[in-house]
């Protein structure tokens, strides 16, 4: 009977409401959409290739010993992180924007990017003045990237708490001030440091360049948590939509349905920090795309909006890839690892005149 008042709460007005058909078809379409991208991303690159070599390179028949080190050892890992970390960042995003009820709550706003960006510069800092080897590096900078961003969002909700629990205002306005506190803190460590600043600043703007497989491993349990700590907040996160009185009256206790369902975004926000870095809009920007193809109820948001997120940050890294700055001879742009362009300048470019956009239409 709670599932149904809420269901029907939320499809306040009927005729936006989505169809449990259109919302199939919508995740469909997405699906195959994201699938074409990563054939994309596995075929094109400083070595193209067809998609049948790449089919070949994938079970392991390789033509030319190159197509396996490209597809399995460069693409491939660089193409599954940038999938899985755009889902993680939109869905948290998806649950900050619901549970909060402001729409310009996300990661990066609520200070879990900055903390988690500057946990992993920490690291980075703590390894100039060491012998630390890259293997190590590998293994520390995503865990200390985990870790900041987890503090930073248990701070964010102790700063917001008082005896009648932390409201949504209170948890944003505090969010924002912890971010730049932090991001001040991140900026000063750059200033100071001797070494690994182009590591430093890679890990601020957003980037995937030299990520391989071990990458991925740090980041898959972390994935292995939260997913399921997602779905099953959904339920309260629905109810929180609705109001605090509202969830109250549906048998919820607010605040502690609140610091679960920020829990999950917190989780989801951190695991995809500690692989990509702070990429930009992508956590706010994902939620509002997919809320305008199946609406707010999030058993169809959080899977449209992690779609998506994979969507942008897979086409956004292929373009950062392949992209060249050639015909500027002044920039010395192109590093070893082939990517010229930090992934998250091109969803900072993109993502920003898209979203004023998208804010000016829907006034």
């Amino acid at each position: 009977m709670t599932a149904v008042r809420v269901r029907l709460a939320l499809s306040d007005d009927s005729a936006a409401a989505p169809s449990a058909t259109r919302h199939r078809r919508t995740v469909a379409v997405l699906a195959l959409l994201l699938a074409v991208l990563m054939l994309l991303y596995l075929m094109l690159g400083p070595a193209s290739m067809s998609p049948r070599l790449v089919v070949k390179a994938l079970i392991g028949q390789p033509e030319e010993t190159l197509h396996r080190i490209a597809v399995w050892e460069v693409r491939l890992p660089r193409a599954l992180m940038a999938a899985l970390s755009g889902a993680m960042l939109s869905s948290s995003g998806a649950f900050m924007q619901s549970v909060l009820r402001n729409p310009l709550a996300a990661p990066a706003t609520v200070g879990v990017t900055p903390g988690a960006v500057l946990g992993a510069v920490g690291i980075l800092m703590l390894a100039s003045g060491s012998e630390g080897t890259l293997n190590q590096l590998n293994f520390l900078v995503p865990m200390g990237a985990i870790a900041g961003g987890l503090f930073a969002g248990g701070l964010v909700y102790v700063l917001s708490y008082r005896r009648a629990g932390a409201d949504p205002l209170r948890l944003i306005l505090t969010g924002v001030i912890v971010a730049a506190f932090l991001s001040a803190i991140t900026s000063f460590l750059v200033l100071i440091s001797g070494s690994h600043t182009d590591a430093i600043i890679r890990w601020l703007v957003g980037s995937l360049s030299t990520r391989s497989w071990e990458h991925l491993m740090y980041q898959l349990p972390v994935a292995a948590v939260a997913v399921p700590l997602a779905a099953a907040v959904i339920p309260a996160g629905n109810a929180l939509q609705l109001g605090d009185a509202t969830a109250a009256n549906l048998g919820l206790r607010p605040e502690l349905a609140r610091a679960a369902v920020l829990a999950a975004a917190v989780v989801l926000a951190s695991g995809a920090v500690s692989v990509v870095g702070g990429i930009a809009f992508l956590g706010m920007m994902g939620p509002h795309l997919a809320r305008t193809l199946v609406g707010s109820d999030l058993r169809r948001l959080v899977p449209a909006a992690a779609l998506i997120g994979a969507i942008v940050l897979v086409a956004a890294d292929l373009l950062a890839r392949t992209f060249s700055l050639d015909w500027l001879p002044l920039l010395e742009v192109a590093t070893a690892s082939g990517s010229r362009v930090p992934v998250g300048a091109f969803t900072a470019l993109v993502g920003a005149p898209f979203f004023i956009y998208l804010m000016r239409a829907r006034v």
